[in-house]
């Protein structure tokens, strides 16, 4: 039996109960419908992506206006913001897109990778992960408000010894939480780095999420990361670096011929101010008006666009308590 070294001396005493979603205000058992999985509410990348890469509290209202919108044509039930700290996120800013829109949230911990902070880099494994914990258990700062996932990523180098411990910390974090680790990938070809240190940590890939795959440039990776079990995504639908939204929607349709629709998860990773529906873009509805009407000119069916948008996002986003299926000793 695997035993998670990085867990020892640790109690978890919060319940949890199979199937519920953490939000930012506590759990729920949503009703169908959809669930944008990877987006922002919240976010600011300015100090290596500029100015238009942040979403703060000058932006609040028109989100908000952006969210009514796609609750009330698509019937959005959820959206998952993925900012972390050192990545502008702001859980009190959060908490009131959700009440003014009435939409749930789920609000991630982790720490950023471009430029990994300070607090990463001092902090010992077992810090990083109590301070996971923390945010998802008991609350972050001096709220309430809680974190329903974890989110790490790795930037443009080759993944390091920090990157190692980050991934190992959020591992056992997630282990002890039953949370899900959504993860960000500079290059697509990291994926399976990643994975390899999430599955040696005693991680069950098939509560992994590994994102930005539509960039991959050979179609086999994706398999390769499916045949590993965690979760495809296709989350940067309407950007304009990369694929081309119709060859997306090709890759897509493969990977649905390929039998992997249990496994993908669309999304459009909103984090410009130029995107939002108020400064000309088409904002958070970006991958209902703009990707599925490609899907279903290729065949796709309503079913398994269910799958995708609501049935996969909530696999990814529950709380799972079977503490057992990854050898952890209660």
């Amino acid at each position: 039996m695997f035993l998670c070294w990085a867990c020892e001396g640790l109690s978890f005493e919060n319940e949890r109960v199979q199937g519920l979603i953490r939000t930012i205000f506590g759990d729920v058992e949503l009703s169908d419908g959809p669930i944008l999985a990877h987006e922002h509410l919240q976010i600011d990348l300015s100090h290596n992506k500029g100015e238009d890469n942040v979403l703060s509290l000058d932006e609040e209202s028109v989100i908000i206006d952006d969210l009514r919108y796609v609750k009330d044509v698509y019937g959005l039930q959820a959206v998952a913001d993925l900012s972390v700290p050192g990545g502008g996120r702001n859980p009190k800013i959060l908490a009131r897109i959700s009440q003014q829109v009435g939409l749930h949230v789920i609000c991630a911990t982790g720490f950023y990778w471009d430029t990994v902070p300070d607090i990463a880099i001092k902090n010992s494994l077992a810090a990083l992960r109590d301070i996971m914990i923390g945010e998802i258990t008991r609350g972050i700062g001096e709220t309430d408000l809680r974190c329903g996932t974890i989110k790490i990523g790795t930037d443009q180098t080759e993944p390091s010894g920090i990157f190692e411990k980050i991934f190992r910390a959020a591992a056992a974090a997630s282990i002890m939480t039953g949370t899900s680790i959504v993860t960000h990938t500079t290059e697509p070809e990291q994926a399976l780095w990643q994975l390899d240190v999430l599955e040696d940590a005693g991680v069950d890939l098939s509560h992994v999420l590994i994102s930005h795959l539509h960039k991959m440039k050979n179609f086999t990776e994706i398999l390769k990361v499916a045949e590993r079990g965690a979760f495809i995504g296709i989350d940067q639908i309407g950007f304009k670096k990369g694929p081309t939204i119709e060859q997306v929607a090709d890759i897509v349709v493969r990977a649905i011929d390929n039998g992997l629709s249990n496994q993908l998860i669309l999304s459009s990773d909103i984090a410009r101010k130029s995107r939002l529906r108020a400064n000309g873009g088409v904002g958070y509805a970006t991958s209902f008006s703009e990707f599925l009407p490609l899907l279903r000119q290729r065949g796709i069916s309503e079913t398994q666009i269910n799958v995708m948008m609501s049935d996969n996002p909530r696999k990814i986003y529950c709380i799972r308590n079977d503490l057992t299926k990854v050898g952890i000793e209660q």
